[in-house]
């Protein structure tokens, strides 16, 4: 399954045209991230594998993009 969310922070704005987009592959954890949950969920785990499943890219316009596999 893929989790996707995006959101925008105005802090992380940055003026460079030539840049549109960074990825971040493994600087997930320097970012706030929301909390979610899926609701009535009864049990539930992220399965741990030799490479983080995670991605999140960051916009010139602070749009950020995360997602979990």
């Amino acid at each position: 399954m893929y989790f996707r969310q995006s959101w925008n922070d105005p802090r992380l704005q940055f003026q460079d045209s030539e840049i549109p987009k960074i990825s971040v592959p493994g600087g997930w954890k320097k970012f706030w991230v929301p909390d979610s949950f899926f609701r009535y969920d009864l049990g539930s785990f992220v399965h741990d594998v030799t490479v983080p499943n995670r991605l999140l890219s960051l916009s010139n316009n602070g749009d950020i993009w995360y997602v979990i596999k």
